[in-house]
């Protein structure tokens, strides 16, 4: 006859209770809050655009902003000298370094320009593109919404001498008050400034070299 120790016995109820304790348990945790979204800044991609291909290179800076606008977050304003941020949505990115990476694409898209891209990829260039975001918000006023963009631009040689400069505004309606329909109509802004700012830029820089 076989004895079973009582240690035993206790050792072996502990390891039934264990096999059954998966199915029996159930997760007071919450469940973690999905992902926010993220949006882009696309470029432009039907600027038309009929001549040859330029002969000067143009290199672009990547664009400066206060630290209101030189972040991921979607700034909105509810009254003047005010920034507030959206919640639920942000940018992939800081806005200024989304804004620089679409506009040399839209350059890029036209076909005008041969030597174009970024200081860091094109460190020497016949003119330098210097931009400064000076309005990225969406302005809460009477009751309406609006996305207005501000964009002052300089062409310059990348030092010292100024050949042309340019405050480029726009302003779009806002669909909703959330992060999405904030980002489509702030997106929409700079598109619009893009494809204005991609002309002027060219009729500028023509018209330096022909001087």
């Amino acid at each position: 006859m076989t004895t079973v120790s009582p240690t035993s016995q206790a050792m072996r109820a502990a390891l039934a209770c264990c096999a059954l304790l998966p199915a029996a348990c159930v997760s007071v945790l919450p469940d973690a809050a999905p992902a926010s979204a993220r949006y882009q800044v696309t470029d432009v991609t039907a600027i038309a655009v009929d001549r040859a291909p330029a002969l000067w290179t143009l290199g672009i800076e990547e664009p400066e902003a206060t630290l209101a606008f030189n972040t991921a977050k979607i700034a909105l304003s509810r009254e003047p000298a005010r920034i507030e941020y959206y919640a639920g949505g942000e940018w992939v990115d800081r806005a200024p370094r989304l804004f620089g990476a679409a506009l040399i694409r839209s350059f890029e898209n036209t076909g005008a320009v041969k030597g174009v891209g970024s200081r860091v990829t094109l460190p020497v260039s016949t003119y330098a593109l210097q931009t400064d975001i000076r309005k990225l918000t969406i302005t809460h006023q009477n009751g309406e919404r609006t996305a207005d963009v501000a964009v002052f631009a300089r062409l310059t040689n990348g030092r010292s001498v100024v050949h042309a400069s340019k405050l480029f505004t726009a302003s779009e309606p806002v669909a909703a008050d959330n992060a999405g329909a904030a980002a489509s109509a702030l997106n929409a802004g700079l598109e619009k400034i893009q494809r204005e700012l991609v002309e002027w830029t060219l009729n500028e820089a023509d018209r330096a070299t022909a001087k």
